[in-house]
C-alpha cells in the first residue's frame, strides 16, 4: 500500500531544501518491487529514498 503525500503550495523558506518535493510512502514495498512501483506508478525515472524513522519515501526529483 502507498500513499501519495501532496506538497503545499506557499512561499515559505523555513523549510528544509527537499521539503516541497512530493514523496510516497512505499514503507511497505519490499525492495525489488521499488523499481516496479516506479515503473508502473510514478512518471518520471528521476526519483531518491528517504529515510525517517520507520518509514522510507519515494523523492520525485524536479
Amino acid at each position: 500500500m502507498s500513499q501519495l503525500v501532496e506538497r503545499l503550495e506557499d512561499d515559505r523558506t523555513d523549510r528544509e531544501p527537499d521539503a516541497d518535493r512530493p514523496r510516497i510512502d512505499i514503507s511497505d514495498l519490499q525492495a525489488k518491487g521499488v523499481e516496479e512501483f516506479v515503473r508502473t506508478n510514478v512518471g518520471t525515472d528521476r526519483v531518491s529514498l528517504e529515510h525517517r524513522g520507520s518509514h522510507t519515501y519515494l523523492l520525485l526529483e524536479e
